[in-house]
């Protein structure tokens, strides 16, 4: 293996750091083409750039990359920032106060630092997402996973006003689950809940809402077209009228009779969104912030807390919480048979 810098080797031990939970220290080395000792300043290296790195020694030691309280550099491959900017355009278009700005500056930096030819994907992206009516997902919900290929193909298509050549497996009609080829003209690129959607004309079989994640190939034509006007009068208002209007988002905060390092530790495998409260009467407490399209999902969630809590600002979820309690209540009983 070439012989690397301490820059770029400490680099790409953080790339690793980040891939995996916890690394045994034998392979690390291995991965680095270095020995123990050179591993060990490696990792000291990124100690003192402010990156908290546990080791555990013995046979069976390793390394893992924790968590810590400030924020030190992150290391992204091109395709996980295109990735991490799709997120961040799609917060940024659902216009949420303060949400929205946060993320469109985020976006702003992550284009400064991409690599030059990666950089006009992100541009493209920002420029060519349509603003959504609800792009805010239940918690626990996952976006379905998108080829970054082909999303920056369909965002410079749609800034560029590109014809594009898709292969897309159908999910509906009598072609559900083919894979099928398509000619289109992409107009914008719309975020609804967990999933993205193409707006674009057919030029086989007119206007269209393709999901992104369905999309296995797109190949950029060279042939431009004239923009023509989208039915309905824009890119989100067709998708709406294709899809019905996005469910109503059920909001509450919950407060926690607990501090919040402890709700963290016991609950940060599934759940986010915490905030550090002090009580008029000094205890520390915690806001959690939960949201669903459901009530019944926020309620369920609820059962995952061990400590007192409050629903603060939503009637409908503790209305719900008291008509359940009644029947949680005499299942309880029953089993203890009185």
């Amino acid at each position: 293996m070439p012989e690397t810098s301490p820059t770029e080797r400490a680099l790409r031990l953080l790339e690793l750091l980040q891939t995996r939970r916890s690394w045994p220290g034998r392979e690390l080395a291995d991965r680095l083409g270095t020995d123990g000792r050179t591993l060990r300043r490696d990792v000291d290296r990124l100690r003192r750039l402010g990156y908290r790195i546990e080791g555990r020694r013995g046979t069976d030691g390793g390394y893992r990359l924790s968590t810590g309280d400030d924020l030190p550099p992150l290391v992204l491959t091109p395709d996980e920032a295109l990735a991490t900017a799709a997120a961040l355009a799609s917060s940024a278009a659902s216009g949420s106060a303060g949400g929205g700005e946060l993320a469109l500056t985020a976006l702003a930096k992550i284009e400064q630092v991409m690599p030059r030819g990666a950089r006009p994907r992100v541009r493209a992206l920002r420029s060519s997402v349509a603003p959504s009516q609800s792009t805010r997902a239940a918690p626990g919900a996952y976006p379905a996973p998108l080829d970054a290929g082909v999303l920056g193909v369909l965002a410079l298509a749609c800034r560029d006003t590109e014809r594009v050549r898709l292969r897309h497996m159908a999910t509906g009609g009598p072609d559900a689950g083919q894979d099928l080829l398509a000619r289109v003209e992409p107009v914008a690129l719309v975020p609804r809940g967990t999933r993205w959607y193409l707006v674009c004309r057919d030029v086989d079989r007119g206007w269209r809402a393709l999901r992104v994640d369905r999309i296995t190939r797109a190949e950029p034509t060279g042939v431009r077209f004239d923009p023509r006007p989208v039915p309905g009068g824009d890119a989100t208002a067709f998708l709406s009228g294709l899809l019905g209007a996005p469910p109503r988002t059920h909001e509450a905060t919950i407060l926690v009779h607990a501090p919040i390092d402890q709700v963290q530790a016991y609950m940060g495998g599934f759940a986010a969104d915490f905030t550090a409260v002090t009580l008029p009467s000094g205890e520390a407490a915690t806001h959690w912030r939960i949201a669903d399209v459901r009530l019944e999902v926020l309620a369920g969630g609820l059962l995952w807390l061990r400590w007192p809590f409050e629903v603060l600002d939503s009637p409908e979820l503790a209305a719900l919480l008291r008509e359940r309690a009644a029947a949680f209540a005499a299942a309880g009983a029953e089993q203890r048979g009185e």
